[in-house]
């Protein structure tokens, strides 16, 4: 007997990433490596929680945090805050800010509120899992395309837009999960350029949740001008996450960002995605929402904290591509991030791959024809001959 829909998944939930980092855990053998964890940690193997943050969310009085925010679409403090960080000056057009369970809840509200039921979504093809298991969730087919080949992204979307009268991509840059890849300004231009000549609606979803962690905050952010180039059948929605920038994990907050030319059909897409919050978890966090307008308000003491973990990422980064480039370890190109991605010919060399690995004490993530690397939490010294064990032990199949 059938009591759920048809299409929803009733087999038990398998998360790949938590039950392999389980193993690692597991394996005392001292030269584990436990390259799994998609959070920033230190060199001390411990979890990072920005002391820039923590200390004003400690300060928030416990009556607000345990009030509900000022509205469904959150607080306006917040996202005026929202706009200040990520946007900066950089936008001329209409803007809007609805505040989110997560950045998770960004992109999944861009999946539930824009395309119907048996439409397809244009994602790439080697990304965070979730945004397949979210288009399965809604109902909608998934096309792919290669994250790092310009031709093959206005490709597919040109076929897409001959099928359908909608056409939803999904962006996830600067910092890539999980090759690390930040698209250029110049791609960012040729993608606009190209969705603006098309006669039917384009929501592009930029997925930003790494955005605070790129190398040079100024760089990361100078493709926003080019937005102010969209032709008004175009849609950008941001999707940001202050689980990663304020290593906030736990408090499931984020924000969808909208930008259009055009302020009164801003003020109607708000409207019925404000309704979806509400529906499904109602409020967003209020006390994380508070913490994060007031370190908003002055946020040098967080930026400078932030820096000793972006020179970190960096280091650690330098340590595994130079090694890998020595032994000839191919990697998906990397520019800055949480994640270093092996590169794997298809996903059953890729499988075997990954099972030899642990056997040899080196806990990974599997992505769609690679291998996943989470320098976020590897310490330098578990980095250090990391890719000659690697190539050592795929050489020998």
């Amino acid at each position: 007997m059938q009591f759920v829909k048809e299409t929803l998944d009733t087999s038990k939930i398998d998360d790949p990433v938590f039950a392999i980092s389980k193993k690692a855990q597991e394996d005392k053998d001292p030269t584990t490596v436990n390259a799994t964890i998609g959070s920033l940690y230190d060199e001390d193997g411990k979890i990072v929680a920005l002391s820039s943050y923590y200390d004003i969310f400690d300060k928030v009085d416990d009556r607000l945090k345990a009030k509900y925010a000022e509205g469904a679409d959150g607080n306006s403090a917040y996202k005026q805050a929202i706009k200040d960080h990520v946007l900066k000056d950089h936008i001329e057009l209409p803007t809007d800010v609805l505040a989110t369970a997560g950045g998770s809840g960004a992109v999944s509200l861009v999946f539930k509120d824009f395309l119907k039921e048996g439409d397809t979504i244009l994602l790439p093809e080697i990304a965070w899992a979730s945004y397949k298991t979210m288009a399965y969730e809604y109902g909608l087919k998934t096309t792919f395309y290669k994250i790092d080949d310009m031709d093959d992204i206005l490709n597919k979307a040109h076929d897409l837009s001959k099928i359908q009268d909608k056409i939803v991509i999904v962006i996830n840059s600067p910092c890539h999960n999980p090759t690390g890849l930040s698209l250029t300004d110049d791609d960012w231009k040729k993608l606009i350029d190209y969705f603006n000549k098309l006669d039917k609606p384009v929501i592009i979803l930029n997925d930003i949740a790494y955005i605070d962690y790129a190398y040079d905050s100024i760089k990361a952010h100078s493709y926003l001008d080019i937005f102010n180039g969209i032709a008004n059948n175009v849609l950008i929605a941001i999707a940001f996450s202050i689980s990663k920038t304020m290593t906030a994990y736990g408090s499931r907050l984020g924000a969808l960002i909208l930008i259009h030319k055009d302020k009164d059909i801003l003020a109607g897409i708000h409207n019925a995605i404000a309704r979806s919050c509400r529906n499904i978890w109602s409020n967003a966090n209020n006390g994380a929402m508070i913490a994060f307008s007031e370190v908003m308000k002055d946020d040098r003491a967080f930026v400078k904290e932030k820096a000793t973990y972006i020179a970190l990422l960096k280091e650690r980064a330098d340590i595994l591509l130079k090694e890998a480039d020595e032994v000839g370890l191919r990697y998906y190109h990397y520019d800055e991030g949480f994640f270093v991605t092996l590169r794997c010919e298809d996903n059953e060399s890729r499988d075997i791959l990954h099972a030899e690995l642990m056997e040899g004490h080196i806990y990974t993530v599997k992505v769609n024809k690679g291998i996943r690397i989470a320098i976020c939490s590897v310490p330098k010294n578990k980095l250090i001959g990391l890719a000659k064990r690697i190539k050592q032990i795929s050489d020998k199949r």
